[in-house]
């Protein structure tokens, strides 16, 4: 399970990096392309705001599999803690 205080936050980056309209909902399936029309210019801006919020590494590799809000939650979550670990 995901941490509702990760989903919030992902949910701001993204919102902010992409400027989606604060009345446009965003939940954790949401998909970022698909559902939220985030342009491959935004997307890059999505990940390095999401890189400076949670201090994580966006590998180019992972990037494919990065779809929706709790696709991002997860991947910062378990990039998180392989770094503590």
């Amino acid at each position: 399970m995901i941490d509702a205080q990760m989903i919030d936050g992902i949910t701001l980056c993204v919102r902010q990096a992409a400027r989606v309209k604060p009345d446009v909902p965003i939940l954790p399936e949401t998909k970022l392309v698909d559902d939220l029309g985030i342009d491959s210019l935004d997307l890059v801006g999505v990940y390095l705001r999401i890189q400076d919020e949670f201090g994580v590494e966006v590998d180019d590799q992972d990037v494919p599999g990065l779809q929706t809000i709790s696709d991002l939650a997860r991947y910062v979550t378990s990039r998180s803690n392989a770094a503590a670990a």
